[in-house]
Formats: C-alpha cells, structure tokens, sequence
C-alpha cells in the first residue's frame, strides 16, 4: 500500500471517530431528563414548543397567567427599650456564691474569708444565745457526721425556730442548708470562726430513734466474766491444796 493511500485511510479514521464523539450525547440523550435540549421524542409524540396540551408548561404544572407578585417584605418592628436604662452609679457586684462542704471550712484558709459561702449540715447541741451584740441572734451549730468537723453558725432566732430537732444521743438532728458570709477570724466573736446567715433553710426534719436491744453486744461482757470465775476458782483450789 503506498503512502498517500494510508495517509487517505487514516484521514477517514480521524474524521469518522470526531463524529461519533458530536453525536455520542444526542444518541444518549433520554426524553424529560433534561440532558439535551434536543432530547430523542418517543414515536407518535408531537414535538411542542415546551408547552403541555391544555396550556400548563410542561413538566411544571403551573398554569399561564399573571401570578401575584409577592409584595416586598415589611421591615420588623423597632423593639421598645424605653425601660432599658444605665444606671452610670451602680457599681459592680463582686460577691459570689462558694457551695461548700463543712469539712473545707474546718480547715479553711485566707482563701474563703468573707466570701459567701453556702453549706449543709446537721444542726446539734442546742441553739445558744449570744450574750452581748445584736439582739434576736443565736449560735447554731452544723456538723457534717462523715467528716467528723462542725462550724458554728449565728442566725436570728426566727430562723433557728425552724429547726426542729437537734442532734444528740438517740436524736439525728435536722438537715440544714445555710447561706452567708464565712468569717475566718471573726472580729465580732473574740477572732472565732463562724457563718453570719443571711438564708436559712430545712431540707429534712430531725427524728427520734430509740436503741434496739442486741444481744450480741453482751458476748465480750459474759466471755470476760466467765474467764474471771474460771480464774478465781482455780486460785481457791491452788490456795487450799497448799494448806
């Protein structure tokens, strides 16, 4: 084969192979997916100028005519703040709120002087008036059983009536929930360490409860009598041989 014949054929090759690259997305094309402007129409199908019969646009559903236009959109109200006013006089509140547990404030340092604080614990002992000072003012005494550690706490004695029962012998006091200011060194009260409660609160009452009778409590008793008899008898017995 000479030269320009193959030249020829590989023309024809390259222009053949260029057309069906054209024509590969119209062959492709489905109808109403929307790949082609010129989609393939099944056969007995109209071609129509985008238009379903009936008037509606097709593969829209809305039917022609003027739609309304929406209207422009109404800007929201200006919001009322004629209450909102700056007090250019207050000053900023520095005091927070310490939830702490009573076995912290037994062993409390610098840390928790005057800060205010909040606590829970057992109220025991008995309410004690304070002697000199304020009038109406009492010492409350919260102890928290776990920690072994108690703090002393000065409240008006409307607010230690709440307290129901105190906690002794036979007695578990009430559970108390205190809020106020924790003094480390307090200079009202010859330097002790107490709380000036500002809120006071019973979560739970006290109760009563009686001692139940356990027998085994007996046993070291009666073992240690039985040894000291069994041990007197041989001594007499030892003591009369010997005669």
């Amino acid at each position: 084969m000479s030269a320009s014949i193959r030249k020829r054929a590989c023309a024809w090759a390259a222009a053949f192979t260029l057309g069906l690259v054209l024509c590969a997305p119209a062959a492709w094309a489905v109808e109403g997916d929307g790949s082609s402007q010129g989609s393939v129409v099944s056969a007995g199908t109209e071609v129509s100028d985008g238009k379903a019969p009936g008037g509606e646009q097709a593969g829209i559903g809305i039917p022609e005519g003027p739609q309304d236009a929406a209207g422009p959109e109404e800007a929201p109200a200006p919001l009322d703040a004629s209450g909102n006013e700056v007090n250019d006089g207050q000053v900023s509140d520095t005091s927070f709120l310490y939830d702490a547990a009573i076995a912290d404030l037994a062993g409390a340092d610098s840390y928790y002087n005057g800060q205010t604080v909040q606590v829970r614990g057992e109220a025991v002992g008995e309410a004690i008036r304070m002697s000199g000072g304020p009038s109406g003012m009492v010492w409350v005494t919260l102890a928290d059983v776990a920690s072994n550690s108690s703090v002393s706490v000065v409240m008006r004695q409307e607010d230690a009536a709440k307290i129901d029962t105190y906690g002794s012998y036979g007695k578990t006091g009430s559970w108390v929930r205190v809020q106020g200011v924790f003094n480390l060194a307090c200079s009202e009260h010859e330097g002790e360490s107490d709380i000036h409660a500002t809120s006071v609160v019973v979560e739970d009452q006290g109760f009563e409860h009686s001692d139940e009778f356990d027998i085994h409590a007996f046993f070291p008793g009666l073992a240690a009598l039985t040894v000291g008899a069994f041990l007197m008898l041989m001594f007499w017995y030892v003591r009369e041989r010997s005669r």
